[in-house]
């Protein structure tokens, strides 16, 4: 960034000269413009002279961009979503009214300066578990809308636990009435004991996923979406007792935690798995998709007949490799319909295919251990990127997950490592980037879902656009940004408590 002396002047109406390919992306910067502040947008060509000439050049990255500030605003780029963050930058350089509601501007000043700038890393992303508590079309465009902002450009959706199932699938009706609803949830944490008595619902029809999907394309954001199974499926047996392993009828449970009941591995349950994740991938055409393939409790394999008459015929020795049959199936299946297939680390137990990506969350060694056997890997480790951890070891925060120490302020993100320590350099260009994850056992409102994402998410977003500088210098601009976040409506966590 070079920094000039003087000012630019802009008014409304703003004139932009855009290649018509990218006339999109600045439709929907106008649209910003013009419920913050209420200005106009005119598109013109060369007769007119522009206040903000954008241009298509080939010496850019993927999602590199310049802006240079002089007598008008030129953004050079060679991607939409370069120029996409060229503009969110210039909202990012006026003042606080460019990200508000129905605010009024007669005038913007902009410094004269010229950025050229682009990301380190290409994963950069939020995980929003919708299993344990539903979030509505709505508040996840608002959460999209707020990591765009933060030039943030994956939405990683969890969509089913043994607390939920959030996704109508047309072969499988009983996932929408019955595994989508709860009877109770717990009040306070889990450890208290006490419930609530309310149920809890909700399910995404095809409609709501495609509201989802192109509110996110507009913001250059790709949603993946995940289902996670063999384990986390008490939700599913209470739908389809015939999957699990037992005779005794299940509920949707309305416990946090991980439960014990899992799917069987006969081929009825391996087609449920198979169907509903291609479902779910259909709906995102060309994303990622999660597979889950964590905290899978093999206890009932261990009791089960047909567990080990499986384990015999494939010559398995450890009921943790009958995973493998739903990892290695799901795999297939997504590769064969254009998607690539993320994991959990714990694919890793067993054998896996080197081109799952992994995604390295028990620790940041376990993202090493994974990028040295050769698998790109997002890191997600739950001691810094795990945003259901308390934000402080302040005795009035929220109920989170897990008592102190376990404790994540926005200055231990800050100084988060998105290499895992210890890696060879010859192995880094298996890190793909990090996300950070909203766990939502204790985030039930749109409020709370605020002040646990920010403003850790704020100083994620530094880290893993790649450009973290100190402490110090981060400080003063995150107080700064923290205005932008308050004109913005979102209920951040106070810095100064």
């Amino acid at each position: 960034m070079d920094v000039r002396s003087g000012t630019l002047t802009l008014h409304s109406p703003l004139r932009i000269s855009v290649e018509s390919e990218w006339r999109d992306v600045v439709e929907t910067f106008a649209r910003d413009l013009t419920a913050s502040i209420g200005w106009d947008v005119e598109f013109v060509d060369g007769s007119t002279t522009p206040d903000v000439i954008i241009r298509k050049v080939n010496d850019c990255g993927d999602e590199e961009y310049r802006l240079s500030i002089d007598e008008e605003v030129t953004i050079d780029a060679s991607t939409a979503a370069g120029v996409a963050y060229a503009l969110t930058v210039l909202r990012q350089l006026g003042p606080n009214a460019l990200w508000s509601s129905a605010a009024t501007l007669d005038t913007l000043e902009l410094p004269r300066l010229f950025i050229e700038d682009g990301p380190r890393f290409a994963w950069r992303g939020v995980h929003l578990d919708v299993a344990r508590h539903f979030f509505d079309v709505e508040t996840v465009c608002r959460l999209i809308d707020q990591i765009a902002a933060h030039r943030l450009n994956r939405l990683h959706l969890h969509l089913n636990d043994d607390q939920g199932w959030r996704v109508e699938v047309p072969q499988w009706p009983l996932l929408g009435s019955v595994a989508s609803v709860r009877r109770s949830s717990p009040i306070g944490h889990e450890g208290d004991g006490l419930d609530d008595d309310v149920e809890h619902a909700g399910c995404y029809s095809a409609p709501d996923l495609e509201a989802i999907r192109q509110h996110a394309l507009r913001r250059f954001v790709t949603i993946v979406p995940e289902i996670d199974l063999p384990g986390h499926a008490q939700a599913v047996i209470a739908a389809y007792p015939d999957l699990g392993n037992g005779d005794e009828p299940l509920e949707v449970w309305a416990r946090w935690g991980i439960s014990e009941h899992v799917l069987n591995v006969g081929e009825r349950a391996l087609t449920f798995a198979e169907d509903v994740v291609r479902y779910v991938a259909s709906r995102f055409p060309g994303s990622p998709v999660h597979i889950g393939g964590d905290e899978c409790p093999t206890t009932e394999w261990e009791r089960s007949e047909l567990a080990h008459a499986v384990m015999a015929e494939l010559g398995f020795s450890d009921e943790r490799q009958l995973q493998g049959l739903f990892t290695d199936r799901l795999t297939a299946a997504l590769r064969r319909d254009g998607h690539e297939v993320l994991a959990w680390d714990e694919v890793m137990d067993a054998d896996v295919d080197q081109d799952v990506v992994i995604c390295a969350w028990r620790h940041s060694v376990r993202g090493r251990l994974a990028a040295e056997s050769g698998h790109d890997v997002v890191m997600a480790p739950m001691q810094f990127l795990y945003f259901d951890w308390l934000s402080s070891d302040e005795v009035d925060e929220p109920v989170a997950l897990a008592p102190r120490p376990a404790v994540t302020t926005w200055e231990k993100v800050y100084r988060f490592s998105v290499i895992p320590p210890g890696l060879d350099e010859k192995y880094w260009h298996h890190v793909r980037g990090a996300q950070v994850q909203l766990w939502s056992e204790y985030i039930a409102t749109r409020e709370h879902l605020d002040y646990m994402a920010f403003p850790r998410t704020a100083a994620f977003a530094e880290v893993v656009w790649g450009n973290p500088e100190s402490l110090d210098s981060f400080r003063p601009r995150l107080a700064r940004h923290a205005q932008r976040l308050a004109a913005m409506g979102v209920h951040f966590r106070p810095l100064d408590r």
